[in-house]
């Protein structure tokens, strides 16, 4: 549910950013930068589960 999500704020992002003027190029960095970003959540989600379960609790 990550993916689609980021997508479609990386669609709005850079509906914005195109909207204030920056340009066609910047609005295409900031869609891939969210997509980018939501895909790395994604894929390093399974470690930060793995870490969690390592840590000691504070019981």
């Amino acid at each position: 549910m990550l993916i689609p999500v980021t997508f479609f704020v990386a669609i709005a992002l850079a509906v914005f950013s195109y909207s204030q003027g920056q340009g066609g190029p910047v609005a295409g960095l900031v869609f891939f930068g969210v997509l980018f970003l939501g895909a790395f959540i994604h894929v390093t989600q399974p470690l930060v589960e793995k870490a969690k379960a390592l840590k000691p609790s504070k019981d």
